[in-house]
């Protein structure tokens, strides 16, 4: 008897694809270029893809061609594989296999072309009416990277918006290594913008759409936005762990909340590899576990993701809070901004960011891979962690660390012991050296100072973090010395109302312990409303 065969896309996954692809409304057509032997097993991955997807709904059109033939030459289509969609209408081009994190790019771009509606802020629609001269727009992405999709999904959008005038690109970096080289493009999201970079890293949509105007790089500047006012009961700041489960405790207490992230949903843990010491989850992706309470929070509070606070002011017994969107009135604001990774402030670093030096294996790892030489410095869990997950993608790794023992737990410790990987004792990274991009590091021993140099193409720096408190900051609330909000146990700040949690606190710095202080936060917060402490005080 012959065996079923296997779909490519599983049960679960194809339900979740169908579900998005229903809501697709005219078909969509869509050329998938391939040329034999050249990043073949890409080929196969979009062949596949593109012929099932099709099978789960009859408006998504696929053609496939060769790379040579009429239509090839027609639309200049000469890497493998290249996918273009509806390009009788759109330019807008995928070049190298839609994978990973890439999958959600495309799902977003097919409902996008297929209903005309580009997913854009009515004030960014309103700035790109003025735009009269043709763009192009690129945007280097990698499969494992939890920001790209929203990055890629702006430039896609300015290419359906303006149609006939923005031209727009996602190449991934690793089927397309030459391409990166060329334009040192070695961290992931960068965007160039008539092949001048304007990005490096995700971009707030506002500062998007202005680089697409000017064709160069510009700073964030404040919009008009409605002066209505949103009434809130709670506006959360950050949606991290602790937000997010701030929210969903929030509503479910009665009180109605908002939560503001500037970036992207699930902070820090989103570009965690993976995650092994959750309760429940014996090993979980980061992106999978922030995704999973991203989904639970939304059933509760309204998240706005891409939104940045810009002014907080006190006003009798509320709070008007400005952002780059819209103004709010609340009863309590909840700072839940959590950390960022530190540098290490060497000669190098700044001028290879994103040229060989990354904060992030998850996002730029997959460059490296196939036997790549690169360092991973620091000694605490996120060390070990990102360079376990480094030598499980084929990176040849080392971990550098400044002192004689490391900080991570004995489970990660003995997981770099496992697999292998050379740890240079009371090693310091002096200097980073290169061209265009990273070549090489000086290292040097703090005890008996003696120096190397080592050869290397990657750096990944995982020292630590550094709060992100400049809200904090300009609100007067106290902090500890190294900037940490100080709050008491019931996550109360020095200002009455504005309240903190998570790593923006400091201590231990864990996604369980984050999640727990976000319940308190929101347990306080609803105490306080109700029945204000300071009331009683005065009483």
């Amino acid at each position: 008897m012959k065996q079923k065969k296997e779909p490519f896309i599983s049960e679960d996954t194809r339900k979740i694809i169908k579900k998005e692809l229903d809501n697709l409304k005219e078909p969509v057509s869509i050329l998938i270029f391939t040329a034999e032997e050249v990043n073949k097993p890409f080929n196969e991955f979009s062949i596949k893809l593109f012929t099932e997807l099709s099978q789960l709904s009859e408006k998504i059109l696929p053609k496939f061609e060769h790379i040579g033939g009429e239509l090839a030459g027609k639309y200049n289509v000469d890497r493998s594989p290249t996918i273009l969609i509806q390009p009788e209408k759109y330019d807008i081009r995928l070049t190298g296999a839609p994978a990973g994190e890439e999958l959600r790019t495309l799902l977003l771009t097919l409902i996008m072309v297929s209903t005309g509606m580009a997913i854009l802020s009515d004030a960014s629609r309103s700035r790109l009416a003025d735009l009269k001269d043709k763009r192009n727009v690129k945007v280097f992405v990698s499969p494992t990277c939890p920001y790209c999709p929203l990055q890629a999904v702006l430039a896609i959008s300015a290419a359906i918006e303006k149609a006939g005038l923005v031209t727009t690109e996602i190449i991934d970096i690793y089927e397309n290594k030459d391409l990166a080289a060329k334009y040192n493009a070695f961290s992931v999201p960068q965007v160039f913008i008539d092949d001048r970079l304007v990005g490096l890293g995700l971009q707030p949509e506002e500062v998007f759409v202005e680089e697409i105007l000017t064709a160069a790089p510009v700073k964030i500047k404040p919009v008009e936005v409605s002066a209505e006012k949103k009434k809130t009961d709670l506006l959360i700041i950050g949606a991290g762990p602790a937000g997010l489960t701030a929210a969903i405790y929030a509503e479910r207490s009665g009180l109605k909340s908002v939560v503001i992230e500037k970036a992207n949903i699930g902070g820090q843990v989103a570009i965690t590899p993976v995650v092994e010491n959750y309760p429940g989850f014996t090993k979980i992706g980061g992106k999978t576990l922030m995704d999973m309470m991203a989904q639970q929070a939304i059933q509760y509070a309204d998240i706005h993701e891409g939104e940045e606070v810009l002014e907080i002011q006190k006003t009798d017994d509320v709070f008007d809070v400005k952002t780059n969107r819209a103004n709010y009135e609340t009863k309590a604001v909840l700072l839940t901004t959590g950390a960022e990774s530190k540098k290490l402030g060497i000669a190098g670093e700044k001028e290879f960011q994103g040229r060989g030096i990354s904060y992030c294996a998850a996002c730029d790892g997959y460059f490296f891979k196939d036997g790549k030489k690169v360092i991973v410095v620091g000694g605490g869990n996120t060390a070990a962690s990102e360079a376990l997950y480094l030598k499980n993608m084929g990176v040849d790794v080392r971990l550098v660390h400044r002192r004689d023992a490391l900080r991570a737990e004995m489970f990660l410790q003995q997981g770099l012991t496992k697999n292998n990987i050379p740890i240079l004792w009371n090693t310091e990274v002096k200097e980073i050296i290169g061209d265009k991009f990273v070549t090489s590091v000086l290292l040097e021993n703090p005890v008996d100072k003696t120096q190397k140099n080592m050869p290397v193409d990657g750096v990944f720096i995982a020292i630590g973090y550094t709060p992100n408190n400049d809200l904090a900051k300009n609100l007067g609330i106290e902090t500890d010395e190294e900037g940490y909000i100080k709050v008491d146990p019931g996550h109360r700040t020095n200002i009455k109302g504005i309240y903190a949690a998570g790593d923006i606190t400091g201590g231990f710095k864990q996604i369980v312990t984050a999640v727990s202080q976000g319940a308190v936060a929101s347990s306080a917060i609803f105490e306080d409303i109700s029945n204000p402490y300071w009331k009683k005080k005065e009483g």
